[in-house]
């Protein structure tokens, strides 16, 4: 999953989609939970974690560091204070990964209810790789 710096888009554009996804995925959560909008609003999810990825790929990278999997991602994330520490990325992987099996509806409105927190989340991570690229 690891990207080389010529493959990697800059953190900055990279920041810019997390941004975005960030807000469609608050704007999805507003909406009433049919199935329909459940699975607009984890498809969103999964665009948004695979966007956080890259920026924590590309922020480490900035800082000679590189992480492959999302869990090596979100680990050093933490570890480098882009997430407060205790912070339940585990479960927001945990979700994603059953998302991506044949879920069941009882499943998919299991993560659904998650999603709030998870944006939370997203969004702590989002504001401090900001300010890290903003001091660069």
């Amino acid at each position: 999953m690891t990207q080389t710096p010529e493959e990697l888009p800059p953190l900055k554009i990279l920041l810019n989609q997390l941004d975005w996804n960030l807000q469609w995925l608050q704007q999805m959560e507003k909406n009433e939970a049919t199935d329909y909008y459940r699975d607009a609003a984890l498809q969103r999810f999964d665009f948004t974690l695979h966007t956080a990825t890259k920026c924590i790929q590309a922020a480490a990278l900035k800082q000679n560091m590189t992480c492959e999997s999302p869990e090596e991602c979100f680990a050093l994330a933490e570890n480098r204070e882009w997430l407060p520490q205790g912070i339940d990325w585990k479960n927001m992987l945990q979700d994603h990964k059953n998302m991506k099996t044949e879920s069941t509806t009882k499943e998919a409105d299991a993560v659904f209810t998650h999603l709030k927190n998870h944006h939370e989340q997203l969004k702590i991570l989002f504001d401090r790789l900001s300010e890290l690229e903003n001091n660069s």
